[in-house]
């Protein structure tokens, strides 16, 4: 079990936190089928059989998932498919499906983050919060992010993008690139909002493409006294741990043995941010 950190704990209670949700979390919910989200991998290995050119490109793609490299697998896949067929596999993937929310969206919802940051583009913590008032806004509304987060309500930012909307979608390094270009104003937006509050990554293993792109924007963004934090399965090699403190100020906190321990770990995360809010009377 995580040994969550009191300051962390106490960060997050008085709203001087904010969450970044990667994949792991989306991938905790299932449909009425027991059906799941894929993982990275799996979704590539799919994702081939879109291509029209297999015989030239295949080989790199299998090269790349094989060296983690996942976004260059996927900006080849995306080069050599038909942009409709496309578009309509990741609607199949990530919306009719139906996948529900799990107990760790709902812990999540429960810890009443002002602001969380989405890298997944799927609805599951979306639909979930929506009836309650929260604010949802993407890389596109930066004007509107900036307003919101001077409100009441909570704010759901959905750093790239929303499968609503499949063509604005951030779902390859080409993508990403020319969204900073585009977009410059919520790239600093973001790099503010990391100066300004402890950040803790939730759902993500070090080789997900989608937090290396979003480290981009936090590389110095705050002392070694207050660091970021990053939950990751257990195992991780001392020097990769030591790596990420030192380069971009982020402790890593394990859970484990197995992925299935994540849920326990953010629910006892949920219940110590309560417990400390009703013994503080903190509204």
């Amino acid at each position: 079990m995580i040994t969550w950190p009191e300051n962390l704990i106490e960060e997050l209670a008085y709203k001087r936190a904010l969450l970044v949700l990667g994949s792991g979390v989306s991938a905790t919910s299932q449909n009425d089928e027991g059906l799941r989200p894929k993982t990275w991998s799996k979704f590539l290995e799919d994702a081939k059989s879109l291509m029209e050119n297999k015989n030239c490109e295949v080989t790199f793609v299998d090269k790349m998932i094989a060296e983690k490299n996942y976004l260059m697998a996927l900006q080849t896949i995306y080069a050599d498919c038909d942009s409709g067929v496309y578009s309509d596999f990741l609607k199949k993937e990530f919306t009719r499906p139906k996948f529900q929310p799990s107990p760790v969206h709902q812990a999540i919802k429960e810890i009443d983050s002002k602001i969380v940051i989405m890298t997944n583009f799927d609805k599951i913590y979306d639909n979930l919060c929506a009836e309650d008032g929260f604010v949802i806004c993407d890389h596109k509304d930066t004007q509107k992010i900036v307003s919101n987060i001077k409100s009441p309500e909570n704010v759901i930012i959905k750093a790239h993008g929303s499968i609503d909307d499949v063509n604005s979608i951030i779902f390859t390094g080409e993508q990403y690139y020319n969204s900073k270009r585009k977009y410059p104003e919520f790239y600093k937006l973001l790099e503010a909002l990391f100066l300004t509050h402890t950040v803790i990554f939730l759902g993500y293993s070090l080789s997900d493409p989608d937090i290396n792109l979003i480290l981009e924007n936090i590389i110095n963004s705050s002392s070694e006294t207050n660091p970021h934090y990053v939950v990751v399965k257990e195992g991780l090699p001392k020097q990769i741990r030591e790596h990420w403190k030192r380069t971009y100020n982020i402790s890593c906190l394990e859970y484990g043995p197995s992925y299935d321990n994540f849920e326990e770990n953010i629910l006892e995360l949920k219940n110590q941010v309560l417990g400390l809010k009703e013994s503080r009377r903190i509204p």
